[in-house]
């Protein structure tokens, strides 16, 4: 029998809590089975009396019963004054009073007998028991592979990998964390593993409450781990009375991996979500082994293509030849498996950034907000795209989408930051940008996402100030560019020139795009040299030509040479 997050085990008189043996003596125990057996019902103290102390017993049988119920309450960690599980009636007995699971031996999960209304979940990292901290990229990944199971619940929303893993190793009540991310209700549990055998310890709890809804344990090869994903985020939906969308349906659990290639693919997902320059060369170089060892891995060439995509984007290896190797692997996992979202994220940033083939990138952008509605990847590359579009109100509509399965991600926050900014609501672009700062005070993006709206508003000491701070803690051409733009505007024109002569030197030693040159020359007035960098970054198709309709080149629309690019680009309908 299960119940919350314990088991009870009649057969070897065990008493479980998340897999971990809880000493209770045999009278308490047996104590404790009368009540579960009977949950929802009156046990009599004369019941417990006949039960536990036979007539030919001689005890103290109010002292012992009130000892033995004590027992149980403190193994279960319950209160008298405020029962979760054991109530007691005053001159009456006792009333188990969480629901209990009766399972047949071998079996999963459970049905509670009223399913509450749950809207919305949070599924919190699960606790790894392996005591090797080196073993926390399992259990991480094990989180965010049962994050986009439960996701694939209809009408569900449940709250993304980035918020969630936020409350790792906290020590808030549920409650708070519920409330908090707006949820209903939140999934915690727990994963061991040993060789290549794995076990999951699940339970899903009532926030408003704190009741024990479902409680699951499930032990798989580390190979079957699709069965184990899809098994938990079942149950789920059957607690919560969910239907599952069958053209969403959980992972194909004929689909077997190979156990090395899923520890490659985890270690691979642990590293990218550091999202660092050094820890993102790490994770492709597990996503490329994760393939080599099982070239059939759909997801794993998906998430390999964004890997590709985002070297390019950081500028860590030559954009063209990233985004070239990002299109091959998103190809090469959408032959595996057309239903690969992230294969088709990876098709959509590369037609935007490198191809400027439109059409095609919203058709991706739409496919992969299809297949993983729970999912905000999608939804950031869509509204990112209707944004560069111009499209800013069905872009704003978008991301609040994403705002809702992911709260307090800064990068999402901050980059709606820079959404608003396009649209030109520079106030509401400010506000969200000193949110992301909040909540961490050294991101770089929020604070030049936030430069460029205080200029709009004329506060450029403002802007110098983030802009300075942004260069001191990530010396990037970009930030450099953007900082020696700023110092223009505010007059100090030699200063700005000594930044262009920075950058000049900074390309002896790596790659400076024409584009950002382009923006401290404009920032001078010298529109003739920032026309022929601008012409420059075009010819090397780089990817960040398309922010010539940010509101910093608004002077410049007017100019035949913008519209020349911008019609080239396919910026303007």
């Amino acid at each position: 029998m299960r119940f919350g997050p314990f088991e009870v085990d009649t057969r070897s008189g065990e008493l479980l809590r998340q897999g971990l043996r809880i000493n209770l003596q045999d009278q308490p125990f047996q104590a404790l089975v009368m009540l579960l057996e009977r949950s929802g019902d009156v046990v009599t103290r004369d019941e417990f009396s006949k039960a536990l102390w036979p007539g030919n017993t001689f005890v103290d049988f109010e002292r012992g019963l009130n000892k033995a119920i004590n027992k149980v309450r403190a193994a279960l960690r319950d209160k008298a004054e405020k029962p979760r599980y054991i109530e007691t009636l005053p001159q009456r007995g006792y009333r188990f009073v969480a629901p209990v699971e009766r399972v047949a031996a071998g079996g999963d999960g459970f049905r509670p007998q009223h399913p509450p209304q749950i809207d919305s979940l949070a599924v919190l990292p699960l606790t790894n028991l392996s005591g090797d901290p080196a073993q926390e990229y399992f259990s991480d990944g094990l989180t965010e592979e049962l994050i986009c199971a439960v996701s694939r619940i209809a009408s569900l929303r449940v709250i993304s990998r980035t918020s969630a893993m936020s409350f790792k190793g906290t020590r808030k009540p549920l409650a708070d964390i519920a409330r908090e991310l707006a949820v209903d209700a939140v999934v915690e549990g727990s994963v061991s593993r040993s060789g290549d055998r794995v076990r999951v310890i699940a339970q899903l709890i009532l926030a408003r409450d704190d009741r024990h809804i479902w409680a699951g344990r499930y032990e798989r090869d580390l190979g079957d781990i699709l069965h184990l994903q899809a098994d938990v985020a079942q149950n789920i939906a059957t607690q919560i009375n969910k239907a599952v969308d069958p053209r969403r349906a959980f992972p194909d659990q004929s689909r077997h991996i190979n156990p090395k290639a899923y520890e490659a693919y985890l270690k691979a997902n642990f590293f990218r979500d550091k999202l660092t320059p050094l820890e993102m060369l790490k994770s492709l170089e597990f996503y490329t082994r994760a393939v080599d060892l099982d070239p059939s891995y759909a997801r794993a060439h998906g998430e390999l293509s964004m890997a590709y995509f985002y070297l390019g984007l950081f500028g860590i290896e030559p954009p063209a030849v990233m985004f070239s190797k990002s299109r091959a692997s998103a190809v090469r996992a959408l032959e595996l498996d057309e239903t690969v979202a992230a294969a088709h994220n990876a098709l959509a940033v590369v037609h935007v950034f490198y191809d400027w083939d439109w059409v095609s990138a919203e058709k991706e952008c739409r496919r992969a907000v299809e297949l993983s509605p729970g999912e905000p990847a999608g939804y950031v590359h869509l509204a990112d795209y209707l944004s560069i579009r111009g499209r800013h109100r069905e872009a704003i509509d978008t991301f609040r989408h994403v705002l809702e399965l992911d709260p307090i991600s800064r990068v999402y926050i901050g980059y709606f930051g820079l959404l608003l900014h396009r649209a030109r609501q520079y106030d509401e672009s400010i506000a969200q940008c000193q949110r992301a700062l909040e909540i961490d005070p050294h991101y770089v993006n929020a604070m030049w996402f936030m430069a460029l709206s205080l200029e709009q508003k004329g506060d450029l000491d403002g802007a110098v100030e983030r802009l300075e701070t942004a260069v001191n803690l990530a010396r990037a051409p970009h930030f450099l560019a953007l900082l020696g733009r700023a110092y223009a505007l505010t007059g100090e024109r030699q200063v700005a020139r000594g930044v262009l002569e920075e950058m000049t030197a900074l390309a002896q030693r790596m790659y400076v795009s024409p584009f950002d040159l382009a923006i401290v020359h404009a920032g001078l007035g010298d529109l003739p040299t920032a026309f022929a960098c601008f012409e420059d970054a075009f010819q090397q198709r780089v990817f960040r030509i398309i922010e010539l309709t940010l509101p910093m080149f608004d002077n410049l629309r007017s100019d035949a040479r913008w519209q020349d690019l911008a019609r080239r680009v396919g910026l303007r309908d």
